[in-house]
């Protein structure tokens, strides 16, 4: 958790409007949704065997002895907004978010408890074609940040529930071939998700996913032909991507299409590098209650790490206030003894002061900001040249930080 004030909210804000301006593009609405939901609206979703689920929420009983989670992602609480507000049979959706998320996992540079993320969803559409859409709406929504580092976009592909539960079930007769070998949380994840081991990390883990069985081989032709209309989308459109068989993406929900986009970059390095992932993730409305299955598809990305890699130069600033300066003229006596100087206190008469606030005003009318400064609220003076230099330094610089 950080707070964000001058260089870093400039940052922010600069990443946001490339984001939003983006979306909107493509015809994409905003939305927001509550910071704290439900815990089962992700329990439900998310899978009780993730990581999410299992050691990042945070999760408390309120007074009326409901268990509640601060939002640890977006999608779930979009699709449950969708059925909140009825929006079932008013498809499709094209919705965006800029929302805090919480995750209780260990800090590190680029990955906080407390993070931003900006979000996609586009519901309602099972075609492929909504997948490429949403993929390259974040691609261009990153080349238009022009963030410093190469892009690498991976791609995969998860398969509808039948490739899925074959392929579950020939990595769980692989991998427990080679229980013992594998490290603790692969150990877990076999019983519980044999795909999220194809993720791990853990070097004595490496060796024995590289002769997994591949995902490829069962997939059904339905899965085959949705994922052929992707990529041949995505080099159509001259999007560069890398197809990653191991990429499985950490969430339950997902089928179908997933992706992921690095950033490569010393700022961010091996661990950290992807700044934004997504997929499809069709049903997930269903899985809350809704009266409809319905497909969607979306990304999130997060602000923090796009942050890390742009310079600062790069992020324009607000034109600065125009300042207003009052200099009295004449000296005054006071009685106020919390001023503690031995020089006479100059007073602004009110219509001066007036007069000044009108000239603000005008000037407000005409710009986006103006400050008046009042020479009386400092207990030392100078001569003019140097109040009016004084107040010139404290401007910021016009374009750039």
């Amino acid at each position: 958790m950080a707070d964000r004030i001058g260089v870093a909210e400039h940052k922010h804000q600069h990443i946001l409007t490339h984001a939003r301006t983006t979306a909107t593009r493509y015809g994409y609405t905003p939305i927001h949704t509550p910071v704290i939901e439900y815990s089962s609206i992700f329990e439900r979703t998310l899978g009780t065997n993730s990581d999410v689920v299992g050691k990042e929420l945070y999760k408390f009983l309120d007074s009326s002895n409901a268990w509640m989670t601060l939002r640890p992602e977006g999608t779930a609480s979009v699709a449950r907004a969708i059925i909140t507000n009825k929006l079932e049979h008013a498809m499709p959706q094209r919705l965006f978010y800029s929302e805090s998320m919480f995750r209780h996992e260990r800090p590190q540079r680029g990955r906080q408890r407390q993070f931003e993320q900006f979000g996609v969803e586009l519901v309602g559409v099972a075609h492929p074609a909504a997948d490429v859409e949403c993929v390259q709406l974040g691609w261009d929504f990153l080349c238009a940040l022009k963030v410093p580092g190469q892009l690498v976009l991976h791609i995969n592909t998860l398969g509808d529930q039948e490739s899925r539960s074959a392929y579950r079930e020939a990595l769980a007769q692989y991998f427990g071939q080679h229980r013992d070998k594998l490290s603790d949380d692969s150990q877990r994840r076999l019983d519980t998700n044999p795909l999220r081991i194809l993720d791990s990390k853990h070097e004595s883990d490496l060796h024995i996913t590289a002769c997994a069985p591949a995902y490829s081989d069962y997939l059904t032709p339905a899965s085959r032909a949705h994922f052929a209309f992707v990529t041949n989308g995505l080099h159509a459109l001259n999007i560069p991507y890398t197809v990653n068989p191991r990429l499985v993406r950490g969430l339950d929900y997902y089928q179908h299409t997933v992706w992921e986009v690095e950033c490569v970059s010393s700022e961010l390095g091996r661990s950290q590098a992807t700044v934004l992932a997504g997929g499809r993730y069709d049903g997930l409305t269903s899985m809350l209650g809704g009266s409809r299955k319905l497909p969607g598809v979306g990304w999130a990305s997060g602000i923090e790490r796009l942050a890390l890699v742009m310079p600062d130069e790069h992020v324009p600033v607000p034109e600065p206030p125009v300042p207003v300066l009052i200099i009295p003229d004449q000296p005054v006596e006071t009685t106020d003894r919390s001023l503690t100087t031995d020089r006479p206190f100059r007073e602004v008469k009110p219509d001066v002061y007036a007069y000044a606030m009108r000239v603000a005003r005008d000037i407000r009318k005409f710009r986006s900001a103006c400050v008046v400064h009042n020479s009386s609220d400092s207990t030392k003076h100078q001569p003019l040249g140097k109040q009016l230099a004084s107040v010139l330094a404290r401007q910021p610089t016009p374009t750039h930080v």
